[in-house]
């Protein structure tokens, strides 16, 4: 069991956990959690077998972990493409001088890379866990917006126009 524990500590030591999230809790990839199991199965004790049961049960984990990646990758792309043509806020820090840059701008496209999404802002790859702030801006209504401000301001501009020909009027007729 001793001889498990160290090929287990050797395989964790080889690929390592990753942070999954703030609060320093750490998760397996599901290629570390394959080489754990085929571990304990080729230094199993011959005489005491795994129980088929449990080798089931280590193989519907494993299934099901593989499909919980799969969900959330999903998930992300969605969430990613849910934000397409929306305005965005990002603080991208750079990794070099550790320095917060801000990104603001339309989301034009998605893209995912070594399996994290990116939204492309300002012709600038954005990490979809960077984004900071959603805006929408309705097209419609901005429009109707303006033209009705541009109404306003021709109906304005008509009433001082003919205030200018009254006036030019009534002086050519003195």
């Amino acid at each position: 069991m001793s001889q498990i524990n160290e090929v287990t500590n050797n395989i964790l030591n080889t690929y390592g956990t990753k942070a999954s999230d703030s609060n320093g809790s750490s998760e397996l990839g599901k290629d570390a959690f394959l080489n754990l199991l085929v571990t304990q199965m080729r230094y199993q004790d011959p005489l005491n077998p795994t129980n088929d049961k449990d080798f089931l049960a280590q193989m519907a984990q494993f299934s099901s972990l593989e499909q919980m990646q799969n969900l959330n990758k999903t998930s992300e792309m969605s969430q990613g493409y849910a934000l397409m043509g929306k305005v965005v806020t990002a603080s991208i820090v750079d990794e070099v001088t550790l320095s917060t840059k801000v990104v603001e701008g339309f989301v034009d496209g998605v893209t995912m890379k070594s399996g994290k999404t990116y939204l492309k802002v300002n012709n600038q790859d954005v990490e979809l866990s960077q984004v900071t702030d959603v805006s929408y801006i309705d097209f419609e209504s901005a429009t109707l917006e303006k033209m009705t401000t541009l109404a306003d301001t021709m109906t304005t501009l008509k009433a001082q126009l003919e205030t200018l020909l009254n006036i030019e009027d009534s002086e050519e007729e003195e």
